[in-house]
């Protein structure tokens, strides 16, 4: 609902178009709905489905005569549940004081410190905000990224599980910040995590 309300949209049969899903799952969820669970996600993902189905059920039935077609569940359930997965995992890394939204429930003590970091920069410290996409995952942890468009390389280092869960192609909204002497870059602040098929969509709309 606040998606259709925010893009001026009517609940009609022809605005439920693929690019408009297309949107809604690749870039508005993950931008706009960055603390859920996987089990949370993945029931978004079966309700957008369901919807679809529902409205357009017509020109699905079409389409399976003429081939099988993967459904919204089939691209995007699993895919859904690891990326959140993912930025679940580097949320805690990054010590984010929100642990939950609906309800919302805010550790003070991870408030307190991250208010107190974002006073002052830390001294010798070289910060990055952008989009990067994932270049490389080596095993150990090694995670290789590029700021989208760009050919700068920017090594992390992290612990097990988190880079388990990352592939090459994903795109990571985030600040790195990487201390004086260091090789490796850290993540600062987790603001979005988006799958490979986002990127195409975000050069078009400029996001």
């Amino acid at each position: 609902c606040e998606y259709i309300e925010k893009s001026g949209l009517d609940i009609r049969r022809e605005d439920f178009h693929k690019g408009l899903i297309d949107r809604l799952i690749l870039i508005w969820l993950p931008r706009n709905k960055k603390y859920l669970s996987e089990a949370e996600i993945y029931q978004i993902i079966y309700t957008i489905h369901d919807i679809c189905n529902y409205i357009c059920g017509e020109d699905i039935e079409e389409e399976k005569g003429k081939a099988e077609t993967p459904t919204i569940l089939d691209l995007y359930g699993e895919a859904y549940m690891r990326i959140y997965k993912v930025k679940n995992l580097l949320q805690k890394m990054t010590k984010d004081p929100v642990i939950s939204v609906d309800p919302i429930i805010v550790d003070l003590g991870k408030y307190r410190e991250k208010k107190k970091k974002s006073n002052y920069g830390e001294v010798a410290t070289t910060y990055e905000q952008a989009i990067f996409e994932v270049t490389e995952c080596k095993e150990g942890g090694q995670i290789v990224l590029n700021k989208l468009g760009q050919s700068k390389q920017y090594k992390l280092l992290l612990e097990y599980p988190a880079y388990k869960y990352i592939r090459k192609g994903d795109i990571i909204h985030a600040i790195i910040k990487r201390r004086l002497f260091y090789v490796y870059w850290e993540i600062e602040e987790i603001k979005a995590y988006y799958l490979p098929e986002a990127v195409e969509l975000m050069k078009v709309h400029s996001l």
